[in-house]
């Protein structure tokens, strides 16, 4: 079968928002997004979540329609309608069957521009998300996640979770959420994304009578691009947890942003270190050859402005020093000795080989594309990716690894028992013992 790579039709509307369509004649069905450009990055400060919960509201109802009224239609359309706040977005999707698609295009244009922010439904969304809070710190491991953010990233933009914390929960008020809707979500910084099987010329048409006349809020935030300020210093930390056998690990360091022109060669050098499975090295070393854990891997969060790199594993506690002491010593061979030929030549077959699966549905398209829009990466992004993956070569791979991984630079949590991984840690350097908050 040939390989599909979907045309972006692209449209604007009167009042300058984005439309951005792909005819998908594969299966009867649509998927709408709408994109507002900013996210969790925007949060007011101490007010983390904000975003999330935004979306969250936009689905509980409209000026016309209960939040009852509005998912009985949905449903009765065989259609799902979902929202979530990411970092750099806040997205509001709808899918549905192709022959529906004026009802689906009015329906969408309804919840993102007259949502109700009923009242009474507050306090059970805050209730709700306090006992998920509650569910996902009895996790170690989101635990861990989430400490490690707030301390490599401190008060940045990007230093809390996506949907807050008990802080920031007992913060936000309902009229928190209607400012950052009436601030954000405005027509000539939101894109309209369509992918179905639709001719784009009738997509316009419904879009241009749904939402031409939108007039929105704003003016939105300023995009967050800078280098967050104020990170915290390079070292080892450790969360003491008594109640644990195991210690959550986290190392990581400020990363890059999506459009920085070493994206593809860092993307296969990471594939490499940590984010190829058993393939990885991270994952030869610390589990075939030493045996200290099921499973490790490392990351790049490519965003609008710098994410954070990071490496997440858990073991032993016994083996805690020895675990953090490996990975900074791999970390440092990727970068001081380069890869192989045949290490970027697999990353680079897994890529081109992955890549067209995520066109094979119209959620998934519709998803590539909402990225293409959100990071300007082109409109030939989606046909020219594999070709720019196969581009790179092993001196610009090996280039990426030495200028942009840090293993003299890392900041590492443990969230562990002092007592068992305390000493071995204090032997690789100054230990500092952290709050659990």
């Amino acid at each position: 079968m040939a390989e599909y790579i979907p045309e972006i039709h692209q449209a604007t509307l009167p009042n300058g928002l984005t439309l951005l369509g792909v005819e998908y004649d594969r299966v009867p069905w649509l998927s709408l997004t709408f994109m507002a450009k900013r996210g969790a990055e925007a949060d007011p400060p101490g007010k983390g979540g904000v975003a999330d919960w935004t979306a969250d509201f936009l689905t509980l109802g409209t000026e016309t329609r209960s939040q009852l009224q509005l998912a009985a239609d949905i449903e009765a359309r065989g259609a799902s309608l979902s929202a979530r706040g990411g970092w750099d977005a806040t997205l509001v999707s709808l899918e549905g069957l192709a022959e529906d698609l004026p009802e689906l295009m009015a329906t969408l244009a309804e919840v993102v521009q007259t949502p109700a922010f009923p009242e009474d439904e507050f306090p059970m969304l805050k209730e709700r998300r306090r006992a998920e809070l509650a569910h996902l710190l009895d996790d170690p491991r989101e635990f861990a996640n989430r400490r490690f953010t707030r301390l490599l990233l401190g008060n940045s933009p990007y230093g809390h979770p996506l949907s807050g914390d008990l802080e920031s929960l007992e913060a936000i008020r309902l009229q928190d959420l209607q400012d950052f809707y009436h601030r954000e979500f405005a027509p000539g910084e939101s894109t309209l994304v369509v992918v179905g099987m639709a001719p784009f010329a009738r997509m316009r048409e419904e879009a241009e009578k749904s939402w031409a006349a939108w007039s929105g809020g704003g003016p939105a935030s300023p995009p967050y691009t800078q280098v967050p300020e104020g990170l915290r210093a390079p070292g080892l930390y450790l969360v003491d947890r008594a109640d644990l056998t195991q210690s959550e690990i986290r190392l990581g360091h400020l990363g890059l942003p999506r459009s920085h022109p070493d994206y593809y060669p860092l993307r296969l050098v990471n594939y490499i270190l940590g984010e190829g499975g058993f393939s990885s090295r991270l994952m030869t070393r610390i589990r075939s050859d030493l045996g200290c854990t099921y499973g490790i891997r490392s990351s790049f969060n490519f965003r609008r402005a710098p994410g954070p790199f990071v490496v997440s594993t858990f073991t032993p506690a016994a083996q805690t020093g020895l675990v953090v002491k490996e990975i900074k010593a791999v970390m440092q061979e990727v970068k001081e000795g380069g890869i192989t030929a045949q290490e970027l030549a697999e990353a680079q077959s897994y890529y081109v080989g992955h890549f067209p699966l995520g066109l094979e549905t119209p959620r998934g398209i519709g998803s590539r594309v909402v990225s293409m829009d959100l990071y300007n990466l082109g409109p030939d992004y989606l046909k020219r990716h594999r070709e720019r993956i196969q581009e790179v070569t092993l001196a610009a791979a090996q280039d990426a690894a030495l200028k942009h991984l840090q293993p003299d630079s890392l900041v590492a949590l443990v969230v562990g028992p002092a007592s068992q991984c305390a000493a071995d840690l204090k032997a690789l350097g100054t230990l500092e013992i952290v709050s659990g908050n």
